[in-house]
């Protein structure tokens, strides 16, 4: 079934969609590249929002609870040391105390410490849960480099339990050095391990649903984005097969108009040749023969736009007088600038373009009248009754012709002015004009530039080397 036999009205999506609109329809329109910049956004947030969850806030967590559990066995380490020796170095005889041993049994039962250790300044083990431990050293590079200088320590780890079976299970743990301080003075230190394997847990599955969640939201809106972008593919499709059918109308219609428009003409011929007629008959006879040879011209300038359209057409430049034909269509045109009540000016340098001035330019001359006549006729048409529009021609460096009119281009189509069916406005605009006249003047080697506002009118510029 073709696009106009589907029941839910909708354009048919070409094969392979997605990748048609990105790799393979280069010429798009400009309204295809912001679905595809959110399109890269959702990509980029489907892989970023997880890695930022695992790479920044899991951590940043991390070390929140880290530094909860060190201030923590801070507080509780200065609380433990009885009043009397806060200001003393560590040593056996300053903790064999019963208020201390007392306070460091509490530390292990009521805050459910899994290990704790007092150490002496040298680093000698005054106290430990593991009673095998005391009066050995503690010589690693943690307290020797860190804590005996005074600074506290914390760090996340697994340490290996017995359970009341003889079951060996792993725990999660925050091991804290506390540094014991008077001034400058080192007078000892407490290592307290907590057991944080719930915290722990929470905190990973707390990661498991923000990392599950940032995956559905992106991936969620990966998945609207590449539905628009379907859609975008299908009604870009559909749009490239409408241009293309027109196109094949349009070339049928150039190759096929001629010959009714010969038979018209043969008609017309054999009528002024074989029958008799009045004046009227004649007059009528005249009109129809000048129509049907301004079919035929107007047929034969759109094969040539085709043939410019696909790089076939054949440039022959000759030495024209360019004023001349500047003059011709002035002349042409000023009927239609009377009926319609416009004034029409023709400047080349500082005055008015003479009869006699005259200036010889490399061109084709039926392309320049093409693009000249199409310019002024625009302007015209687009003028008020009095209005002026004015062709002004220099000839310093390149050759230039500004043709000017009061009327303001339509903001619609400022941006697109030539653009092929870029029209506004008009209602028999076809939007193929300012569009000739670019691709006739690209075939001279020059350049064609508009310039419109409410206070300035509107002026469009041929240029074309000397």
């Amino acid at each position: 079934m073709d696009d106009s036999g589907r029941k839910d009205g909708t354009a048919r999506i070409p094969p392979g969609g997605l990748r048609w609109l990105i790799l393979t329809h280069r010429s798009r329109g400009r309204h295809g590249y912001p679905l595809l910049g959110i399109l890269a956004l959702a990509v980029l947030c489907a892989v970023a929002l997880p890695l930022i969850n695992a790479l920044v806030i899991y951590p940043a967590y991390t070390e929140i609870m880290v530094g909860t559990f060190e201030d923590a066995a801070r507080r509780l380490a200065v609380l433990t040391i009885p009043p009397s020796i806060k200001h003393t170095r560590l040593g056996p005889a300053v903790l064999d105390t019963p208020r201390f041993l007392a306070d460091v049994y509490r530390l292990e039962t009521d805050f459910g410490l899994l290990r704790v250790r007092v150490l002496a300044p040298d680093g000698k083990i005054l106290y430990s849960t593991d009673t095998a431990e005391i009066d050995s050293f503690e010589s690693g590079p943690i307290f020797t480099d860190m804590v005996s200088k005074g600074r506290r320590y914390a760090r996340l780890g697994v340490m290996r339990s017995e359970s009341a079976r003889g079951a060996a299970t792993a725990v999660d743990t925050v091991e804290t050095f506390v540094p014991i301080m008077r001034g400058d003075d080192f007078l000892g230190a407490f290592e307290l391990v907590f057991d944080v394997t719930g915290p722990k847990r929470e905190l990973e599955r707390f990661n498991l649903y923000a990392t599950v969640g940032s995956f559905v939201i992106s991936f969620a809106l990966l998945g609207v984005v590449l539905l628009l972008i379907r859609q975008e593919a299908a009604k870009e499709h559909s749009r490239l097969q409408a241009d293309k059918l027109r196109e094949d109308v349009e070339q049928i219609t150039r190759h096929d108009i001629k010959t009714p428009l010969l038979g018209v003409l043969n008609g017309i011929t054999f009528l002024e040749n074989y029958t008799t007629l009045d004046s009227e008959q004649k007059e009528l006879l005249d009109d129809m023969r000048h129509a049907a040879n301004t079919g035929m011209d107007l047929i034969s300038r759109s094969l040539d736009l085709y043939k410019m359209e696909t790089g076939a057409y054949e440039y022959a430049p000759a030495e024209v007088d360019i004023l001349s034909v500047c003059r011709r269509v002035a002349d042409d045109l000023s009927d239609l600038a009377r009926q319609m009540g416009v004034t029409m000016e023709v400047s080349f340098g500082d005055g008015p373009l003479r009869r006699e001035d005259a200036l010889s330019l490399s061109v084709e001359e039926n392309l320049f009248y093409a693009v000249l006549a199409n310019l002024v006729k625009n302007g015209i048409e687009a003028s008020e009754f009095g209005d002026t529009v004015s062709m002004r021609v220099a000839a310093d460096g390149e050759f230039s012709v500004a043709v000017h009119n009061r009327a303001p281009v339509p903001e619609a189509v400022r941006a697109h002015f030539f653009d092929k069916y870029a029209t506004a406005g008009k209602r028999t605009g076809t939007g193929l004009g300012t569009y000739s006249a670019r691709l006739m003047v690209e075939v001279m080697g020059g350049r064609i530039d508009m310039d419109s506002s409410e206070e300035r009118g509107t002026t469009v510029t041929v240029a074309l080397p000397r």
